[in-house]
């Protein structure tokens, strides 16, 4: 039998920056593919502030996701594509000097896919850096990946480049799972700011997914309510991207 699928996203920018300059990316299917198709594609995907057109490179990995494979042997060639197709984006820009030599280093960005099988009720998932699943079953986190504990958070995770000659070492740094799904489960997949969050409150015996499935139904209130939490330090002030699925 085919599991009923729902989801909810959201994606903020960071505090003084404008939706414009959101860096991080979702992938969720249309209502449509939600009622009528098996496999049901999911990403998100962080970029890094500090490299150029990150924003564009984040967006097109996810839209990449939805049609190409990022198994281990399609990954580097998947890759490619992207990679031409942002080269082309830059290439198209009329940008200073400076800013042209900085577009020659690339752009940089953590990912993580994940593909829901409704028939076969499994899922499989890739991760790049330390966007996090969190998989929930009866109110409890029975799985998170690729990150397992807060205290895996750090400033430098590992990230997909959009210029093929750094990403040499991604055999290493990209991470693959699967596991099995049941009527009822939850499955949120987080970028780094909210990811480390949910963690906090969950080694406090606390159950953040049941608060952020309710503030996910209205976009002020989550806005507000996360505005708050960055003032005061309990979410840092960078830009998050949430997928609630639901599973029945």
């Amino acid at each position: 039998m085919m599991l009923k699928c729902s989801s909810k996203s959201a994606t903020v920018p960071k505090i003084g920056n404008s939706v414009d300059e959101n860096e991080d990316n979702i992938l969720e299917p249309s209502v449509l593919e939600i009622e009528s198709i098996n496999l049901l594609r999911f990403a998100i995907s962080d970029g890094a502030t500090e490299s150029s057109f990150s924003k564009e490179w984040s967006d097109l990995l996810v839209s990449f996701y939805k049609d190409k494979s990022f198994e281990k042997e399609h990954i580097l060639d998947t890759l490619k594509l992207v990679s031409d197709t942002w080269r082309s984006i830059t290439n198209n820009s009329d940008l200073p000097w400076y800013a042209q030599q900085k577009a020659e280093i690339g752009s940089f960005a953590a990912f993580l896919g994940l593909t829901i099988n409704r028939d076969e009720h499994v899922y499989n998932s890739v991760a790049v850096g330390d966007c996090t699943l969190f998989h929930i079953r009866d109110d409890k986190l029975i799985f998170a990946f690729p990150i397992k504990t807060f205290d895996e958070f750090g400033n430098t995770p590992n990230l997909i480049a959009s210029n093929i000659k750094y990403q040499t070492k991604l055999a290493e740094t990209v991470a693959y799972s699967n596991g099995d799904i049941q009527s009822n489960d939850v499955i949120i997949l987080a970028t780094d700011a909210l990811a480390a969050w949910i963690f906090k409150q969950k080694d406090m015996d606390e159950k953040p997914w049941n608060h952020l499935a309710d503030i996910l139904e209205n976009k002020i209130r989550l806005e507000t309510w996360l505005n708050s939490e960055r003032q005061a330090n309990e979410i840092k002030n960078d830009d998050i991207a949430i997928i609630f699925i639901k599973l029945e």
